[in-house]
């Protein structure tokens, strides 16, 4: 799993490439703690590149959410495949935050 990072207009834009599986979910969330260092008012997730995800990598993506919602900035998610909509729509994920296909 790779994790690449931008700058756009305020918005800190992230693009994971790979699955996020167990193994790697503690990847992701060190990656995450990196990232609520940063000085920006929206993250944008683009996983384009996200084959699939398991429920450990959906737990980081929640208390990532709970993070920075609690510091007054947002999140979506964008470029995400019509297995994974399907699955973050399943589990109300769509109602936390704008996802995006």
């Amino acid at each position: 799993m790779e994790f690449k990072l931008s700058n756009q207009n305020g918005a800190v834009h992230v693009s994971i490439i790979g699955a996020v599986d167990n193994d790697n979910a503690e990847d992701l969330k060190e990656q995450f703690q990196d990232l609520l260092a940063k000085d920006f008012s929206e993250a944008v997730f683009d996983l384009t590149y996200v084959p699939f995800i398991t429920s450990s990598g959906i737990g980081k993506f929640l208390i990532f959410y709970k993070n920075i919602v609690a510091k007054g900035k947002k999140m979506r998610i964008k470029g995400i495949n019509e297995n994974l909509l399907e699955l973050f729509k399943s589990i109300k994920l769509d109602q936390l935050f704008p996802i995006e296909p």
